[in-house]
């Protein structure tokens, strides 16, 4: 006589909760499913490790004994009264929820603070879409999404704004799991395109700048020596105090902090002097946003009482960065051999072969680092063998600018500058008549 089953089971190797959160089941606990049931889904916790685990099955016949044996796959022998599996998964951490949060340029300050002069933040943030980290709705709307461009400004008045060289704009993004480690990091590589006023002719080019005695210095270049920092807590980042509070929380449990300075002392002094530091972050080629401008926002309440509440605080990370263009950017077609062409034409900022009549685009190839490994990226933002997280979040692949120019983008998008306009136009010297 076959065996018949009356119910099935399985273990997991790590936590696990039913999947409206209702029910936890600890790590190597046998959950029970009925038979009849084709298929259930279940919510892996965010502090549980990165890595490879096994999930174990086993169904149960109805007439099994206590002393029950086993058979792998299935019981073709009926001596066994239990049939198991064995299905290996990996557990990857996640990027996503990029956003610019700030804009340095005059013409913006308003989008983002409650007022002109004022630290206040608005609120408002430029998302990369529409939809959160699993494609649900996220609760923005137009013009709040990537890239900044000529129209995502919500003023009428401005509505031909994209930004001007020389104005940094102040982003964050988030990742879950592993990626609370000192040496862990977020890469950023910036690519540059110019797009002519009208939408068309999109091309991927070079740029050049001056520094000091130095002329049309290429970004990427062996000369190109400019370095970027960035300050965590700096006033108009406005990262909310319980961020940094349990950032300090966990530094000094997790030997962050000098030894004989107590956890009030430590928290004060990162707070009021560590999170304040300048923080090297690379150069206009390349970025790797360190663990020193990264705050730890995991879930805090609601946690079963088997887990460390500070690593699962750490599982969720948010990091800053900011980024600009020299103020006086000078731009070529991709691959142009600038010095050979001053050889035998004259070159100066008004040399015909600049593009000018348009805007640079700035993408941004986003990639995490474990362990400081730069040569093996961890995760991707835009190039995941099975999915792009900035696809998934609705990023739009065309652009409809309020005078009807149709602009195609890039994944990756972000900032639209004026190749025409700088900030030093807002600063020039004016003398009364």
């Amino acid at each position: 006589m076959q065996n018949m089953y009356d119910r099935s089971r399985c273990i997991f190797l790590s936590n696990v909760y039913s999947r409206d959160k209702s029910t936890f089941y600890p790590k190597e606990t046998w959950i029970t499913i009925p038979t009849t049931q084709l298929d259930t889904e279940f919510f892996l916790p965010v502090w549980v490790d990165e890595g490879d685990y096994q999930v174990y099955f086993r169904t149960i016949a109805e007439n099994a004994p206590a002393d029950f044996t086993t058979q792998p796959s299935a019981n073709l022998d009926l001596t066994h009264h239990v049939a198991t599996d064995i299905e290996p998964v990996e557990v990857i951490g996640r990027v996503y929820d990029f956003r610019i949060t700030d804009i340095a340029d005059y013409n913006w300050e308003t989008v983002f603070r409650t007022q002109k002069g004022n630290a206040a933040a608005s609120g408002a943030s430029y998302w990369t879409g529409l939809r959160n980290i699993d494609g649900g709705v996220r609760g923005n709307a137009l013009p709040y999404t990537l890239p900044i461009a000529p129209g995502k400004h919500p003023v009428q008045g401005y509505k031909n704004a994209a930004v001007k060289t020389g104005y940094h704009f102040k982003f964050d993004l988030k990742t879950k799991g592993n990626m609370f480690g000192a040496q862990d990091g977020i890469s950023i590589t910036p690519s540059f395109y110019f797009v002519n006023a009208d939408g068309s002719g999109r091309q991927a080019v070079d740029l050049y700048y001056h520094s000091g005695d130095r002329k049309f210095i290429r970004i990427g270049s062996p000369q190109d020596a400019l370095k970027r920092y960035v300050i965590l807590n700096e006033r108009l980042r406005n990262v909310p105090q319980s961020e940094l509070q349990d950032t300090a929380s966990y530094l000094y449990n997790h030997g962050g902090a000098q030894p004989g300075i107590s956890a009030a002392a430590y928290a004060k002094q990162y707070i009021e002097k560590i999170s304040k530091s300048k923080t090297w972050v690379g150069r206009l080629d390349w970025m790797l946003l360190p663990s020193g401008i990264r705050t730890l926002i995991g879930p805090k309440a609601g946690l079963p009482a088997s887990v460390d509440v500070e690593r699962a605080n750490a599982a969720v990370q948010r990091w800053y960065g900011e980024y600009s263009l020299p103020s006086d950017v000078y731009v070529v077609k991709k691959g142009m051999d600038l010095a050979a062409y001053g050889r035998s034409n004259r070159l100066d900022e008004k040399s015909s072969i600049f593009l000018k009549k348009g805007f640079i685009v700035v993408n941004f190839n986003i990639e995490t680092i474990r362990e400081g490994n730069t040569a093996r990226p961890h995760l991707q933002y835009l190039h995941a063998p099975l999915m792009n997280q900035w696809q998934l979040e609705g990023f739009a692949r065309t652009y409809l600018d309020p005078y009807g120019k149709k602009f195609a983008l890039l994944d990756g998008d972000v900032v639209f500058y004026h190749a025409d306009q700088s900030s030093k136009g807002d600063f020039k010297s004016q003398v009364p008549h």
